[in-house]
């Protein structure tokens, strides 16, 4: 199996316009694919995909929980004191755990004299399947509002699409933004990372330090700068950071805002009707797939020639 992985050091990168997009040239040439929305803290990609509604569900289990059995309970507040969160409070002679409050640490269970905290799955949110109009399909997750330990639903995400695509699929990654652990559950085992590098201060110095985890995770990486043509010095300093980190640039992708307005639609950028910018979106698109071993190096943007993979 291969497994794309589309990520940026910042939000509003473009990666999410960009996994999109690759996943409609793909389904444009013919070439099946799973789309993965790895971002789960504010998940997208399902958008731009024109998702419908879900196949499958499954919950989402974060770890355990805790929670008061009234009848065991003698209000004695030893677990209210123990508590470093003000979780929990004392009415009508029993303790009562609030879940908003709780970071779940334990240590009411561990002074209760009684025994009457036991510990309960942590509902987190859902684990979901939905179609696509690009692709096979997308797996996706949904936190729960305040839940976090994204990162595990991440991996969960990850597991999903691989299970869809099979051994010998392709998996596209929408990677959370950022250095975090969700991001880096994302990046983890790729077979290739393509690191979006907003053509700005704060998107190039973000994009750095996404490439010193990556370099870590021994992850091969290559680069696609977008938001190119606004400043020549930020497009200097974005392909020198690529040189500096022996990066090939795959694509350089210009600002537009036929592209911001192709979004508001529900569509990709391949949809924006800006011609220059289309055909430097579907280069980028052709060099990745060319990277990634699923066409000839040699095949110009939009051809349709022999694939060696999915």
């Amino acid at each position: 199996m291969k497994t794309i992985v589309v990520a940026s050091g910042k939000g509003g990168a473009g990666k999410t316009s960009f996994t999109a997009s690759f996943m409609a040239w793909l389904h444009g040439q013919g070439i099946r694919a799973v789309a993965a929305d790895a971002d789960v803290d504010a998940a997208n990609l399902g958008l731009a995909l024109k998702a419908g509604e879900p196949s499958e569900r499954s919950t989402y289990i974060a770890g355990d929980a805790w929670e008061v059995r009234a009848e065991a309970c003698t209000g004695c507040g030893a677990c209210a004191a123990a508590c470093r969160f003000d979780a929990i409070s004392l009415a009508s002679g029993a303790a009562r755990i609030d879940p908003f409050s709780c970071e779940r640490c334990g240590a009411c269970a561990d002074v209760c004299p009684t025994g009457a905290i036991k510990s309960v799955p942590a509902v987190a949110g859902e684990l979901l399947r939905s179609p696509i109009a690009y692709g096979e399909a997308l797996a996706h997750g949904e936190l729960i509002p305040g839940e976090d330990a994204s990162g595990k639903l991440v991996r969960q995400v990850r597991e999903s699409a691989a299970r869809i695509a099979g051994h010998e699929g392709l998996v596209v990654v929408d990677a959370p933004p950022g250095i975090g652990c969700p991001a880096m559950a994302a990046i983890s085992g790729a077979g290739l990372l393509v690191v979006l590098v907003e053509a700005g201060a704060s998107g190039i110095r973000d994009a750095a330090r996404l490439l010193d985890n990556a370099a870590i995770a021994k992850v091969p990486a290559v680069a696609v700068l977008n938001k190119a043509g606004l400043s020549a010095e930020r497009d200097s300093e974005a392909r020198n950071l690529a040189a500096e980190r022996g990066l090939d640039v795959l694509g350089r992708i210009p600002f537009d805002p036929a592209f911001r307005l192709a979004a508001e639609r529900g569509g990709t950028w391949l949809d924006s009707g800006a011609p220059g910018p289309v055909e430097a979106v579907r280069e980028a698109c052709a060099a990745v797939a060319a990277r990634a071993g699923l066409i000839p190096t040699t095949s110009p943007a939009g051809d349709a020639p022999e694939r060696t993979a999915p």
